[in-house]
């Protein structure tokens, strides 16, 4: 009895999210090859699993990665909120272009853009401008 091989064109849809393939297009492309395989020459399933175990790993790394984002975010913020009413140095440009500090006493905090920002009763400042605190009463 003569065997031959079956192919079939088979097309799969491939999710990339900055060159990542995300879990499901991995499971999708997974199950595509899993139902196409020649049955002449299977795949170890071991590495099937193998493969699955590492993306895993990397999707809890990606979810740790935010995770530790968000909590950095939150801590700017609570050291932000420690800044109201103190006289805060920021580091900042004149009109011209050129680099200069003002001091301001900050009236409130606000998350914007990934980013924290101190409100003064002028301006707004990004956290990451502060260059000195102090005392607002005691810098009059």
């Amino acid at each position: 009895m003569e065997v031959s091989s079956v192919s079939s064109n088979v097309s799969t849809t491939r999710t990339v999210t900055n060159n990542i393939v995300d879990k499901d297009a991995f499971l999708k492309i997974l199950t595509v090859e899993l139902s196409n395989q020649d049955p002449l020459n299977a795949t170890d399933n071991t590495e099937y699993i193998s493969q699955l175990a590492q993306f895993t790993a990397l999707e809890q790394m990606q979810n740790l990665n935010s995770n530790f984002e968000k909590m950095l975010l939150l801590q700017k913020f609570t050291e932000g909120a420690m800044l109201i009413g103190k006289n805060v140095e920021f580091s900042t440009y004149d009109s011209s272009g050129n680099a200069t500090t003002v001091n301001e006493i900050v009236k409130s905090v606000k998350i914007g853009n990934d980013n924290i920002y101190l409100i003064t009763d002028s301006n707004q400042y990004s956290i990451d401008d502060v260059v000195g605190v102090g005392d607002a009463e005691s810098d009059k």
